[in-house]
């Protein structure tokens, strides 16, 4: 079943059930609400946190009700402060309203829980619902009589609960209520994304709240996140879709998917959280830190991808410069596209521009900071640009967002860096500097036809390397230079600094290193006048702060015109 938005359609599976799904532009502040008309009550899932949102679902409920006047449900997937917060909507004088959240969640409302309903998240201070909720989900785990909510007129709903066997041995904990002419609600609790989360079916749609992003950096470790629950809730989840007849899912946020497709997704989360088993607290001063780290990993990759681009639309100029019969320049040009990098940074840019001067949650940016490294990572990995770019720069790229995608689900790489020898490091380094010129130029001399040549030279111009007219005079120390840091992480960050150097135009670069006090001490610098400012404060903030997490430091000292850049790390001594 498609499910469209903002337009009354019929829910397969159901005998009269219809559903208006309200689904704006997905974002962290208001989620998606889910509108179900039946013959015995109006149904309303999440009712968002959005006042435009709340105006709109009360212009729905009231032409419905003036057709049928039924009692209104409201449910939320999970306390959290973009689904909870409108739930006390507006209605026409004399509507019953009967109010159901897991039982967590009501009492994280009824205490106005800051944390528990992550209204800490947002600068402006929210006020928390505080709407009565009559109906209190999963106050017991065991079959029971039914629990009655009484309306006005002696009617009543009974809410049943009958726990869900599902194969393997496993149990979904279930509870279920009529809507009236054979239509059947049902719930069952999905805790992981927070203690409260429940999921609800109607006929062949599945709502599963926030549960399909539990898993997503900046989102694993809020406030009532659990990893063994999550874990947990994806494998139950997985055998429930197993139901044929449940085949559209509802997300909190964003549209709606085939069961199949959102089962492929679950999965694949599966394989990714397993790992999540000790994320941090998402609070508010670890938001702020990596608000600040989204800042500076994005103008660091800035910096990268402007070589990257660079190097792309010398490609592209010098290929559609030759005339070849077969059109393979063309091909080549036609299968890039060179805009998307800067429309994705773009799009970054100006969500950081306008948290700078409106109350955006710092929270926005680093979930934006997330979506724009996996963008990049998608670009980056396509095999037509691993095929014409020079790789080490495409995997320095890759590692970086990366480091920024781990940090946010709360993984740090410094637990995994094995040891490097500094020294060494260094002179590979420069090392490969040399050779990349003699590679291309043997490249282009062992091609055998036009086509080979074609390939040879796109991969000559891709590859230019900044560092290629800089002399390097390197001065290593004498003793043992084994650090904690990894080759590659090392190698990343001084080809950046070296290369920030030859972008001021700087042809002479001395690299000394020294070990004392218990540190290997890296000290670049030149003969020529230069000024730091050129590189940005945030990249320099950046090299120091993933330096420190290794416990090193990243200087910039400066010498009338001349600094220094220098880098220290904790010596390893020698077993």
């Amino acid at each position: 079943m498609k499910i469209e938005a903002n337009i009354w359609q019929k829910i397969s599976g159901t005998p009269s059930v219809d559903i208006f799904p309200i689904i704006p532009k997905a974002n962290c502040v208001s989620s998606n609400c889910y509108i179900f008309s039946a013959p015995e009550a109006l149904v309303v899932v999440d009712p968002g946190a959005s006042a435009e949102q709340t105006r709109q679902i009360s212009r729905i409920l009231t032409d419905a009700l003036s057709v049928s006047q039924r009692p209104v449900l409201l449910f939320l997937t999970h306390c959290h402060q973009d689904h909870s917060q409108e739930a006390g909507l507006e209605l026409p004088t004399g509507t019953e309203v009967k109010r159901f959240a897991h039982k967590s969640g009501v009492e994280a409302l009824k205490h106005r829980d800051r944390n528990l309903t992550t209204a800490y998240l947002y600068p402006w201070n929210p006020e928390i619902c505080t709407a009565r909720f009559d109906g209190v989900l999963f106050a017991s785990s065991l079959a029971s009589e039914p629990a009655a909510l009484e309306l006005s007129g002696g009617r009543r709903f009974e809410l049943y609960t009958e726990p869900m066997a599902l194969p393997h041995g496993a149990t979904l904990q279930r509870q279920w209520l009529s809507l009236g002419a054979g239509n059947r609600l049902e719930i069952y609790h999905t805790p992981g994304h927070s203690a409260c989360s429940i999921s609800l079916r109607i006929g062949s749609l599945l709502m599963l709240g926030d549960l399909p992003f539990a898993a997503n950096p900046g989102v694993c470790g809020l406030d009532g996140w659990n990893h063994a629950d999550l874990l947990q809730t994806l494998r139950n989840v997985d055998r429930l879709l197993e139901i044929p007849e449940i085949t559209a899912c509802c997300p909190g946020h964003g549209y709606c998917v085939s069961a199949q497709s959102m089962r492929e997704k679950l999965r694949l989360m599966e394989t990714e959280a397993s790992n999540l088993t000790d994320v941090p607290l998402m609070d508010a001063e670890r938001i702020s830190a990596l608000k600040i780290y989204a800042d500076e990993l994005l103008e660091e990759t800035a910096a990268l991808l402007t070589i990257f681009s660079g190097r792309l639309y010398t490609v592209s100029y010098c290929l559609s410069m030759l005339e070849e019969e077969d059109g393979a320049a063309s091909r080549v040009l036609e299968s890039l596209d060179i805009d998307q990098i800067d429309r994705i940074l773009s799009d970054f840019r100006r969500v950081a521009e306008a948290f700078n001067s409106s109350p955006m949650p710092e929270w926005t940016v680093v979930l934006k900071g997330v979506q724009v490294a996996r963008s990049l990572q998608k670009v980056l990995s396509a095999e037509n640009v691993r095929q014409i770019l020079d790789l080490s720069l495409v995997d320095r790229a890759q590692r970086r967002l990366e480091d920024f995608l781990n940090l946010v689900r709360g993984l740090q790489f410094f637990q995994t860096e094995q040891p490097g020898a500094v020294n060494e490091i260094i002179t590979e380094l420069l090392k490969q500097a040399k050779e990349t010129t003699l590679m291309e130029s043997a490249d282009l001399m062992e091609a055998v036809d036009d086509k080979s040549f074609l390939q040879a030279l796109t991969r000559r111009l891709a590859a230019y390397s900044p560092l290629r007219d800089v002399q390097f005079e390197f001065a290593p120390a004498a003793q043992e230079t084994k650090a904690n840091i990894g080759a590659e992480r090392l190698g990343d960050i001084l080809t950046n600094v070296m290369e920030g150097i030859a972008g001021m135009g700087i042809k002479q670069i001395s690299i000394d290193t020294q070990v004392a006090s218990g540190q290997v001490e890296i000290r670049l610098s030149s003969r020529e006048r230069m000024d730091p400012a050129a590189f940005g404060k945030r990249r320099l903030d950046l090299y120091n702060r993933t330096l420190g997490w290794l416990g090193g430091s990243f200087e910039c000292i400066q010498h009338e015109s001349r600094p220094d850049f220098i880098i220290r790390l904790p010596a390893l001594k020698t077993m």
